[in-house]
């Protein structure tokens, strides 16, 4: 399953006060993320991935994702969504002080069947299956 969010971070969002938007899934594994973020950006929107107080993208807690027109593919990703809420949060904020910027997020999930069909028979949540 590949899910698509597109999250708006208006001009002048102080990192004091971010933008934060649940990205809500299904349970299952992430197996690819891939996060474009367009041209005019000019690294002043800076954001990271979190599930609940933990920081999970980028790995490193002090650091941030900022770019101009690139696009981030993590595909040797498996971060299990095994357990309620399914989801994760974007918290952003944006040093521009005239133009909001979009950053576009997508993530391949994989179901228990998809994902012990591409692994053998071992489920983060049942062990060997």
């Amino acid at each position: 399953m590949i899910y698509a969010f597109v999250v708006t971070v208006p001009a002048n969002t102080p990192e004091s006060d971010p933008v934060m938007e649940e990205l809500e899934m299904d349970k299952g594994v992430i197996r690819k993320l891939s996060i474009q973020i367009p041209p005019g950006h000019a690294g002043l929107c800076k954001f990271a991935l979190f599930r609940g107080d933990s920081q999970v993208w980028p790995k490193n807690r002090d650091e941030k994702f900022a770019g101009d027109g690139v696009v981030l593919e993590f595909d040797d990703e498996y971060f299990p969504l095994l357990q309620p809420p399914y989801s994760l949060f974007f918290v952003g904020w944006n040093e521009d002080e005239l133009n909001d910027h979009k950053v576009f997020l997508y993530f391949q999930l994989l179901t228990r069947e998809q994902y012990l069909s591409q692994q053998g028979v071992y489920w983060p949540e049942e062990g060997f299956v």
